[in-house]
């Protein structure tokens, strides 16, 4: 028999009821029957405003089920309308080798044994495989099949002992030979259970990834805690600075390459900004800087107009990924006289990303132009705090942190973009 769409779902419909009832486990008490009302199928089945033509192929869909007594039926009273449909409890073996489902307690046992040998594969695997054999223990279906929980284990598992910078796309290529499936199927899901793991097993995370806005912003960054990124990194600089950096992969080998910007000019441009891949700082030998300050710029139109003498400007672009804090700890290894300043946002935010840069570095960054003088000279360009802003300023002022100028902003109810300073 071949099924239609209607017979299709009413069939499946009634075999998960059946397989998710006490009868099914052999611990009902009573007798069940098992039904579903047409109104499942078809929503307007029941309304003077019906597809007629959707309704009589839904009836006569029914009746041949009947026919071939899959169901069997009863009708509202005094009328010729379908009130349920019920499973014939005789054919439950034929209707699952029909619609090609197999039963559930060996759906179930082969999950099982999937799981528990899926424990051994890493830290992540056991624990996700712990918690799903709990939820079969507790009668709940496991979240995905078995095929698609593979993928995700060895996504995660990737993911988390990655030591190299890899763009979300070769990710996906890696496991999917397709450049978009990894963003469009797996990043959202994946990035919800791994920090799930890592909030609850302890691990270490960056509290800025917790305390991002928008789910987009959390799972960006942090899949650039694990060196995953969305897009080619480049690190934004604009000073006097010369680097060293291995040429090729032998580090034993005597050829260096050589980045001078305005280091040896009498009169360098010191407003022209240059951008370091990710390759190149990571094979850097040495840094020099005749610059006395490092400053930190969250946004990018600030990081374009501030200019100062003696000082090198790093373009962070929000919160910070970890090429530029591995950047700002070789600038500290080479240059220990050198004082780190960040200028961002007089709100929350931008004292968050403060923080993550102090706690991340573990150099002594201080805030430039994050304070009650600078609030109340740009006054009239302050903005009122959200919900959000006042709940994560009240939590930094818990922890002591900043609380001379948060406490002035809360009480104010004010935040300051840094662009207006600049302005």
């Amino acid at each position: 028999m071949k099924l239609s769409g209607n017979q299709k779902k009413i069939l499946d419909r009634l075999i998960i009821k059946y397989e998710n009832s006490k009868t099914y486990v052999a611990e009902n008490k009573i007798s069940q029957r098992f039904y579903i009302k047409p109104t499942d199928i078809i929503k307007d089945y029941y309304s003077d405003f019906a597809d007629l033509d959707a309704v009589c192929d839904f009836e006569r869909d029914v009746q041949d089920l009947v026919d071939n007594e899959f169901v069997y039926v009863d009708y509202k009273k005094n009328m010729n309308v379908i009130n349920k449909i019920y499973l014939v409890m005789d054919s439950v073996e034929e209707i699952r080798k029909l619609i090609r489902v197999r039963e559930k307690k060996e759906v179930i046992s082969d999950e099982v044994s999937f799981y528990n040998e899926a424990c051994k594969q890493g830290e992540f695997s056991e624990w996700y495989s712990r918690e799903e054999l709990e939820r079969i223990a507790n009668g709940k279906r496991s979240r995905y099949s078995i095929e698609e929980t593979k993928v995700m284990l060895d996504l995660a598992e990737t993911i988390l002992k990655n030591e190299d910078e890899i763009l979300e796309r070769e990710l996906s290529i890696k496991f999917f030979r397709d450049t978009k499936k990894f963003e469009k199927s797996y990043r959202i899901k994946i990035c919800r259970k791994l920090l799930q793991y890592i909030q609850e097993t302890g691990k270490e995370i960056d509290e800025y990834v917790i305390e991002a806005s928008s789910e987009s912003e959390k799972n960006h960054l942090l899949l650039e805690t694990f060196g995953i990124y969305q897009n080619p990194t480049y690190v934004f600089l604009k000073g006097k600075i010369a680097l060293k950096y291995i040429t090729k992969d032998d580090i034993f080998c005597d050829t260096d390459s050589r980045i001078d910007c305005g280091v040896n000019q009498i009169e360098p441009d010191i407003n022209a900004p240059i951008a370091l891949s990710y390759g190149i700082i990571k094979k850097l030998k040495s840094i020099t800087m005749p610059d006395r300050r490092v400053v930190t710029v969250e946004n990018l139109t600030s990081f374009h107009r501030i200019e100062g003498r003696e000082t090198t400007y790093i373009y962070t672009g929000g919160y910070t990924g970890r090429v530029v804090k591995e950047l700002l700890k070789y600038i500290s290894r080479d240059n220990p006289d050198v004082e780190f300043f960040h200028f961002g946002d007089i709100d929350p935010d931008g004292f968050l990303i403060l923080e993550n840069l102090r706690n991340t570095t573990g150099l002594d960054i201080k805030p430039l132009y994050m304070d009650k003088e600078t609030l109340d000279k740009y006054r009239k360009y302050t903005k009122k705090l959200s919900d959000q802003d006042i709940t994560k300023g009240e939590n930094l002022i818990k922890k002591g942190l900043y609380t001379n100028v948060l406490k002035y902003m809360l009480s104010e109810n004010i935040k300051l973009e840094q662009e207006v300073i600049m302005n």
